[in-house]
């Protein structure tokens, strides 16, 4: 079991080599080839160990209610989206062909290694980081940074669902079988681009749902794991729903104002132009509204080129039904904006206001901004 540890090791560093080598040169798909090598030479090598978990069955239709779920809440957010047709060109399906062998391939290399740690998972925790670690060179390779906003997309919409993906396999890998993890990946992964039509929610609500889904599974399926085990005890399930209930209506209420989705949205102060009334780093929740619906003193939230001004309304010249020209003033401001607000600009009137919860934005903003 010792020689099969070091061969493992090895392994790790040889693929970790060749993929940075291949990335310097420029290789396309090397990695893709480096995976399936090592698939085949670890089968060969250290054998494969049929799967025998009996919590297997459970695991796999926990995966599939959770993924039905994301599946079905995707396309309901898709209905006030919107949707785009998915292609099927020759380049399209070969590049789904390799997606798929690249998965079996991986999780493959998982499961045989989960199986071959024994009791230490020491092994299994370094190829989690390596698949972290050389997916993320991969994707930096492809990806053209012009400031520090490009590197905090990449965080959020590429990084965080990677690394949610990757524990989650691993921990089942390790656990339980191969297959729950097969079938999590091709379904979430490859079966979406085999829709006809497909989403479009933009890539931070795809990247919360692809860090929630997995979030999930892992819920369910430890829980299924400590049942089998009879290791839970009725005060841990409580604490456990005492702290997890709350934290989850907090994240629905807040994803459900951030995103925009739906009728009422919330946004950061970054300035006191509008004191007293509400300052800097307060949270205002305005509801969505044309032109035609807004009145004189109401506090107006519109678009000012790229960014998002709330200043209250001083008069309202209306030309006809197509066109406004509105006036606004921030109540902190000596004199009346210099520009008139048009039909198109409009996004709606604040509503409430929220004292303190904007000042992580504008921390992130002025990281992001340097």
């Amino acid at each position: 079991m010792k020689k099969n540890i070091k061969g493992i090791y090895l392994l790790e560093l040889l693929m970790f080599i060749l993929v940075i080598i291949s990335n310097i040169l420029k290789i396309n798909y090397a990695y893709n080839v480096i995976l399936i090598a090592a698939a085949i030479f670890c089968y060969i090598r250290f054998g494969f160990v049929r799967d025998k978990a009996y919590e297997k069955s459970n695991v796999i239709r926990a995966v599939i209610v959770c993924l039905m779920a994301g599946l079905i809440t995707i396309y309901a957010l898709g209905v006030f989206t919107g949707f785009y047709r998915g292609s099927y060109g020759l380049s399209a399906i070969l590049a789904i062909m390799i997606l798929l062998l690249t998965i079996i391939s991986e999780e493959v290399i998982r499961y045989i290694v989960a199986k071959n740690c024994n009791k230490s998972i020491k092994p299994l925790v370094c190829l989690t980081i390596l698949f972290i670690i050389l997916n993320i060179i991969t994707q930096i390779n492809m990806t053209y940074f012009t400031d520090r906003w490009t590197l905090f997309v990449l965080i959020s919409t590429f990084i965080l669902p990677l690394t949610a993906r990757e524990l989650l396999c691993s921990f089942i890998a390790y656990k339980c079988s191969y297959v729950p993890n097969l079938i999590y990946r091709i379904l979430m992964e490859v079966g979406i681009h085999l829709m006809p039509i497909i989403p479009d929610l933009g890539d931070y609500l795809y990247s919360l749902v692809k860090i929630l889904i997995p979030a999930a599974i892992f819920f369910f399926a430890n829980k299924i794991f400590k049942y089998h085990e009879k290791s839970d005890t009725f005060t841990k399930k409580v604490s456990r729903r005492i702290i997890l209930i709350p934290i989850m209506l907090f994240a629905l209420v807040m994803m459900y104002l951030i995103s925009g989705l739906f009728r009422y949205k919330m946004i950061a102060i970054g300035s006191g132009s509008m004191e007293p009334v509400y300052y800097l780093g307060d949270a205002v929740i305005y509801e969505k509204k044309d032109a035609s619906e807004v009145k004189v003193g109401e506090i107006l939230v519109f678009k000012r080129g790229h960014e998002v001004v709330t200043h209250r309304i001083v008069s309202i010249t209306k030309w006809d039904n197509s066109r406004y020209d509105i006036k606004t003033k921030g109540d902190n401001n000596e004199s009346a904006d210099q520009y008139l607000v048009q039909k198109e600009d409009v996004l709606g009137i604040v509503k409430y206001s929220v004292k303190y919860v904007g000042y992580p934005t504008l921390w992130l903003n002025k990281i992001i901004e340097g």
